[in-house]
């Protein structure tokens, strides 16, 4: 059966931060998925600009521009990992057995740091398949923590996607990346997207 172009979405099954290891003319890598544990939401918005040429007393033409993506997403559980990555700031585990403890540290020092968003649904209309979407470039630019009277924290992050630097693709048609969805026919684990063919 042929691949369907349309689907329902339901639920999000998992999403991954990857870091950003090189963005430049040449290269584009990220380094291992940090897992969001527990993904309950994620909402992409695109950004456009829009300029209006006017006369006559209306509207003659529009030009409009996607300039970027922005997007939220909540998770369930705490994790010092996915927080240092967002604000640049560095985690450490010390000491033993009951004295052991995990410190998220942020100092004057730290910015956040750029990565990879992916998302995955699994796709109910493709059997076996899923979806995915994938913000080439990012930053967090709202990180909240809150906790709940008699009842489950959850996280949450804004941020912001942008195109990236490097140009995708073959000669004659290479272009900057800022966001993919992919339909597939089977289901496939999140890895980091990155240019193959780039020397």
């Amino acid at each position: 059966m042929a691949l369907k172009t349309v689907t329902k979405l339901f639920g999000v099954d998992d999403a991954k931060l990857f870091p950003i290891i090189e963005d430049s003319e040449t290269k584009f890598t990220c380094a291992g998925g940090i897992d969001l544990p527990g993904v309950r939401q994620i909402s992409l918005t695109y950004e456009i600009e829009e300029k209006s040429l006017t006369g006559d007393e209306k509207v003659l033409e529009i030009s409009n521009k996607i300039k970027s993506v922005t997007f939220n997403i909540e998770y369930a559980k705490l994790s010092l990992e996915v927080l240092a990555q967002l604000t640049g700031g560095t985690f450490a585990k010390t000491g033993q057995d009951e004295n052991e403890e995990c410190t998220f540290t942020f100092g004057g020092g730290d910015l956040p740091n750029y990565f990879q968003l992916k998302a995955q649904i699994l796709d109910t209309s493709n059997d076996g398949g899923d979806v995915h979407f994938c913000v080439y470039k990012a930053k967090a630019t709202a990180i909240p923590l809150n906790g709940v009277q008699d009842d489950f924290a959850t996280l949450t992050f804004d941020g912001r996607g942008v195109f990236t630097e490097h140009e995708f693709g073959i000669e004659g048609s290479k272009q900057t990346k800022l966001i993919d969805i992919e339909i597939h026919s089977k289901a496939k684990d999140l890895t980091a997207t990155v240019d193959e063919s780039a020397a």
